[in-house]
């Protein structure tokens, strides 16, 4: 079902709280089943087959969330150095490192081996598009938020495509955290300002043409960017219900926690987390009190 740009029942507070405490959800519900390759393992893997959140073990953080950490704090204190930013997360690699794919793994090792950006890698990151997701929180200067996604995409994945993916999903963020629903015709024009190839530009336009056969799910341990993002906005755009994405998402299996966490993010951004399952928000974790009191604190 398509959605429209009416005003969304939630309140800015629950929309942002939604975008960050969602995102721990996400990776969590996920985490569960990302090693699940089929129906089979999956129902061998949740006990009566109903989705449930594997939280990070006390006192360390899934990759989606460590990144997204590193960023925030950095808006939150003044302004992004980006230097400082890396810093940040070769820090956690070196202390953590839960759930870094191997993309991820080459881009920090590069960061902290030659202070500067890896140039290439074999494959696209997808880590990229969750480093720069916060970013939407600096919607009040869409300009800065846009040129910022960009470039902290590009530090840990050189392919203009997912800088330009991860441009897609951060002002899809803001418009939903501002309580607007119809993001299509700014995430194209965004693109298009940014010299995006036309078949970036395509793959975005078809998303609402099509509400019947939705993007292929994207599984395995290394899915590409701009398929994660146009998979992502397609539900977005056409299923209204946020906790039914997420739980198809961990019933499907072989989803990485790092995917997981952008879309309960994003989906959290929409509509806040009040119809998510209680055995879901109810959680109490380290990562998810820290991110809910932010959202208080933050701006509408």
């Amino acid at each position: 079902m398509e959605l429209h740009d009416d005003a969304a029942s939630s309140q800015p507070v629950d929309r942002r709280e939604g975008f960050l405490a969602g995102g721990v959800i996400g990776a969590a519900l996920t985490a569960a089943t990302a090693d699940a390759r089929d129906a089979a393992a999956v129902l061998a893997t949740l006990a009566g087959g109903e989705p449930m959140l594997r939280m990070a073990p006390p006192g360390r953080r899934r990759a989606a969330i460590a990144l997204g950490d590193a960023l925030l704090v950095e808006l939150t204190s003044g302004g992004v150095d980006l230097r400082r930013l890396a810093q940040r997360w070769v820090t956690w690699q070196g202390d953590d490192g839960l759930d870094a794919d191997p993309m991820l793994s080459l881009a920090l090792d590069h960061l902290r081996q030659y202070d500067a950006p890896v140039t290439e890698l074999a494959a696209g990151s997808v880590s990229a598009l969750a480093a720069a997701l916060p970013a939407a929180v600096a919607s009040g200067s869409p300009r800065a938020m846009v040129a910022g996604a960009f470039h902290v995409a590009r530090m840990l994945d050189p392919r203009e495509s997912t800088a330009l993916a991860a441009v897609a999903l951060v002002l899809t963020a803001s418009i939903f955290m501002e309580g607007r629903r119809d993001f299509v015709p700014d995430v194209v024009a965004a693109l298009r300002a940014n010299d995006a190839p036309e078949e970036v530009l395509d793959a975005f336009r078809w998303i609402p043409r099509d509400p019947r056969t939705p993007p292929p799910v994207p599984d395995g341990v290394q899915p590409d960017p701009v398929a994660v993002a146009v998979w992502l906005l397609w539900q977005a755009h056409h299923r209204t219900r946020d906790a039914d994405v997420l739980r198809d998402l961990a019933l499907h299996g072989g989803v990485s926690p790092t995917v997981g966490a952008i879309t309960g993010a994003l989906l959290g951004a929409r509509d806040g987390m009040a119809t998510w399952p209680a055995r879901w928000t109810g959680n109490s974790s380290e990562e998810m009190v820290l991110r809910r009191a932010l959202a208080g604190r933050l701006r509408s």
